[in-house]
């Protein structure tokens, strides 16, 4: 129950009260206990991050938010956590674990791809170390990986890099290499590897690039059901050619992002 200045009182909603307190305060989280899980998409699997405009512009999500939620996101409140009150340490599994157990609102993307830098590279170490030592990855050493940070684009969530992978551009032959694509084991199986690759191929588009190429020995499959198709190793630019270890026999796949120079592949 509220009071206006007058005396009259006024039946209030607990979660509007919450949204205008966790409002006043300037609090950059509210969690709140709902009686379901969180938000589910159409196919009823629990969505565990949405960003504001993605509440807002999706009418499925919306339908399912409460008003004083979304109101509470759009005056301040960074992040808002719908967790179920039926869970045992509902709360403890919500903040202590990476990806919590319900859904999380919040004014900017909790997770998001970007370009690395030096600041990125013990990261980025400790994502790559564990395919570097099952021999799926080169190996790179700390000062190798700070003089090509530069190349290195970066998949973050909440502070933790879970993917990342480098594209080394060969300008004159509008070519660029794809390398040391790695996702997270947690995150696996989640297309992050799919994602970033549509980064880099953006980028490459943008910078004047019409073909991207990899070597791999144990990912082939993976890479061609997103477009690569083997190619000779004669393909490949003439300085990275002098570099291909014959040792290791890395298989060529090419993937064309335009239409503006036909190139021969092998079938």
């Amino acid at each position: 129950i509220g009071y206006s200045p007058t005396g009259e009182s006024f039946n209030l909603l607990t979660e509007e009260l919450a949204s205008a307190v966790a409002i006043a305060l300037g609090a950059a989280k509210w969690l709140y206990l709902i009686e379901n899980e969180g938000i589910f998409d159409s196919a009823e699997q629990l969505v565990q991050q949405l960003t504001l405009l993605e509440a807002l512009e999706n009418e499925h999500y919306k339908r399912q938010i409460s008003k004083a939620v979304l109101q509470a996101c759009q005056n301040g409140v960074q992040r808002v956590h719908l967790v179920s009150r039926q869970t045992e340490g509902a709360l403890l599994l919500e903040l202590f674990t990476r990806d919590g157990i319900g859904t999380l609102i919040s004014t900017d993307s909790f997770e998001h791809i970007r370009k690395a830098t030096i600041n990125d590279v013990g990261g980025v170490l400790a994502l790559i170390q564990p395919l570097e030592e099952a021999g799926i990855l080169v190996r790179r050493s700390r000062e190798k990986l700070e003089m090509e940070i530069e190349h290195f684009t970066v998949q973050e969530r909440d502070g933790m890099i879970i993917a990342c992978a480098a594209l080394y551009p060969f300008v004159q032959e509008k070519m660029a290499e794809l390398a040391c694509l790695a996702v997270h084991s947690h995150y696996r199986g989640t297309d992050r590897g799919g994602a970033l690759l549509a980064f880099l191929e953006r980028e490459a588009l943008q910078s004047g690039i019409t073909h991207i190429f990899v070597l791999t020995t144990r990912t082939a499959h993976w890479f061609q059901e997103r477009g690569f198709v083997a190619a000779d190793l004669d393909l490949l630019p003439v300085k990275r050619r002098t570099l291909y270890n014959y040792q290791r026999n890395s298989k060529v796949f090419v993937k064309q992002l335009s239409v503006s120079l036909k190139i021969k592949f092998r079938h």
